[in-house]
């Protein structure tokens, strides 16, 4: 595949030449003829391709940013396979006052915390692809489609191949023109557009992203979950089941923080992505000084401890805040206190990423996701690509889900839209990947997509600021995963990296130990990581699989096994053992090697702290023969569902 891949580029190549060949040809066929043909021994055996070439090496000498702005989205052919990357942080505060985007219309008096860019380019060799994560409330998806042109006319970065997400901070000026907003909250709108800060705003990222490229340097991956909580549900239920922003500590929630951090070839980081939802209103609506609000705040403080930029990528905020969220004064928002209640859970996290690769493949993709529009509602004239009306009459919004998948296990999906977290969470839990995260809030803002469930409890996200029907949330669950397990699964190139990540274990937020397969080490000289499946197979008597864990505290666990073995092969012992704790037990009949069961096969006392687990074959038995497929184990303390 690698020499496949060396080839499509030579002949990418050859037929920019080829281009560049006619262009040139008037203009520098006398220098050519001068230095070529005038040579007698040479004179008769020029043909095109000799034209062609000094032409070309003509064309670089006289037109270097031309020749670079052609080709910049390819690599160099000596980088081939090699992953580099890259981030540059901008500053985009302003220095005069500006409209604020959130809540009511209000203007800047001044700035309470700087406002930023941060861009990471990732480049496999073959693929690159570069997320812009900004200190911005929304834009409209028509001012993400004018600078997705811009960089693909100037850059050479196909539209897929570029994600622009926003922090949703309301205490950041406006950026291009309000879109649908404007259809919901018009009275809000009356001013006009600040084309010179917009400007300015797009400048700085086409910049940022040539800066960056210039500072590409080998690198590796790696990824993790960590937990924070930092948020809570904002819809509070009344005893009418009418709902309200407030706090909802019932409500459903996502407080996972996904991590991938970017290391250079040493080990020092490069950037680390952080992914969490949260609303951008820990300061409120009387803060009339422009802020990053908590996404900023929490950047800021992990970039001083870790030593390199953080990219807060928000996830699904629709009916989720700060659980600090608003005050009558903004001066007691308690904006530091995210510092710790988030900052500091990401710096923990991040700790846990113990392995990165340097064997990285991009896969970057979109699909068309198409929903019912409410009835009666208007739409704005630059955003004509998102909806599309049907022969009956009914009208669609038209959805593009991006989607990026790294190697065989990481899968990031993005909307333009507010989700709501529950839709969000069910996705993660079905996703064939063992890491899927949500980016929420990219390329553009198309209102609030609510569960069909919060519809009959109506409120402000799903009565005043969405333009979907109760149809919405099964439409998402359905493209999205139907694209998952199918066409983007399908994705995997015949040298992509399968094997699994040992990585460092540490307990949920309930105390739950995740043993899986992809974070263990497979020690012995018959075991396999197999990608498909998420499990160690061909594990036969030599093998063993050893995870390192961290429990906080001395305790029992139940031990849930889950695994697959044919009826045949079922019947073996098996031994897990950490310090003087064992379990010995047999493996059970799953029904084939193709189903996997999970059952609890004991119960193990634990220290606390860092140590190691191992799975392994108790008896001898045929060396022709396998122990199971093993895809898991959890550990649940004793007492706890």
């Amino acid at each position: 595949m690698r020499r496949l891949a060396e080839i499509q580029r030579l002949i990418n190549f050859c037929r920019t030449a080829m281009k560049y060949y006619y262009i040139l040809k008037t203009v520098k066929m006398k220098l050519v003829k001068n230095i070529f043909l005038h040579q007698p021994t040479i004179q008769y055996k020029c043909t095109r391709t000799v034209y062609m070439i000094a032409m070309i090496i003509l064309y670089c000498s006289t037109m270097p940013s031309a020749f670079a702005n052609s080709f910049g989205n390819l690599p160099a052919q000596n980088n081939a396979g090699v992953f580099r990357a890259a981030v540059v942080k901008i500053d985009i505060t302003p220095d005069q006052p500006k409209m604020l985007l959130g809540y009511n219309a209000r203007q800047s008096t001044g700035v309470h915390d700087r406002i930023y860019h941060r861009i990471v380019i990732l480049n496999d060799g073959t693929t690159e692809f570069c997320l812009v994560s900004s200190d911005i409330c929304v834009i409209s998806p028509s001012e993400y489609d004018h600078l997705a042109s811009l960089l693909y006319q100037q850059l050479g970065i196909a539209p897929e191949n570029f994600w622009w997400t926003l922090t949703h901070t309301h205490s950041a000026p406006e950026v291009g023109v309000p879109g649908l907003p404007e259809v919901f909250m018009g009275e809000r709108y009356k001013h006009p557009v600040d084309t010179a800060y917009t400007n300015f705003v797009e400048q700085k990222i086409i910049e940022g992203i040539q800066q960056a490229r210039k500072q590409l340097v080998k690198a590796k991956l790696g990824v993790g979950w960590g937990h924070s909580n930092a948020n809570i549900n904002r819809r509070a239920i009344d005893i009418n089941g009418k709902a309200g922003l407030g706090m909802n500590p019932d409500g459903a929630v996502d407080r996972r923080i996904g991590l991938i951090r970017i290391d250079r070839e040493d080990g020092t980081p490069i950037a680390l992505i952080s992914n969490y939802a949260i609303h951008g209103t820990a300061l409120g609506a009387p803060n009339l000084k422009i802020s990053g609000d908590v996404p900023g705040i929490v950047a800021e403080y992990v970039e001083e401890k870790l030593g390199a930029p953080m990219l807060f990528i928000n996830g699904a905020a629709g009916n989720i805040a700060p659980i600090y969220s608003t005050y009558p004064n903004p001066g007691a928002a308690h904006l530091s206190q995210f510092r710790v209640l988030l900052g500091d859970k990401i710096l923990e996290a991040n700790k846990s990423i113990t392995a990165s690769i340097d064997q990285v493949q991009l896969f970057a993709s979109k699909l068309i996701i198409e929903t019912p529009r409410k009835e009666n509602l208007d739409w704005p004239s630059d955003m004509g690509n998102y909806t599309r009306s049907m022969g009956n009459g009914k009208n669609l919004v038209r959805l593009p889900a991006g989607f990026l998948k790294i190697n065989h296990d990481i899968a990031i999906w993005s909307l333009p839209v507010e989700l709501f977290c529950e839709i969000s969470n069910e996705i993660r839990d079905r996703s064939p990947y063992a890491y899927t995260f949500y980016y929420g809030y990219t390329n553009g803002w198309l209102g609030y997509l609510p569960t069909a469930a919060e519809f009959k409890h109506g409120g402000y996200e799903v009565e005043t600021v969405s333009p979907y029907t109760t149809e919405a949330e099964a439409d998402v669950v359905e493209g999205v995963m139907n694209y998952m397990q199918g066409d983007l699964r399908s994705k995997i190139s015949a040298d992509q990296v399968s094997v699994n990540r040992p990585s460092l274990i540490v307990p949920d937020e309930t105390g739950v130990l995740e043993l899986a397969a992809e974070k263990g080490k497979g020690i012995g000289p018959d075991i396999k990581y197999m990608p498909e499946w998420k499990a160690f197979g061909w594990f036969r008597n030599k093998d063993k699989i050893e995870w390192e864990i961290t429990p906080r505290e001395e305790k029992e666990y139940a031990v849930i096994l889950e695994w697959s073995v044919s009826d045949e092969e079922a019947g073996k012992a098996f031994v897990l053992e950490s310090g003087k704790d064992k379990i010995i037990g047999e493996v059970g009949k799953s029904g084939s090697w193709e189903t996997f069961a999970s059952e609890k096969i004991g119960t193990i006392k634990l220290k606390a702290g860092k140590q190691k687990i191992i799975f392994k074959p108790y008896k001898d038995f045929d060396a022709k023969q396998a122990l199971l497929d093993l895809r898991r184990i959890i550990l649940v303390p004793v007492g706890q569902k």
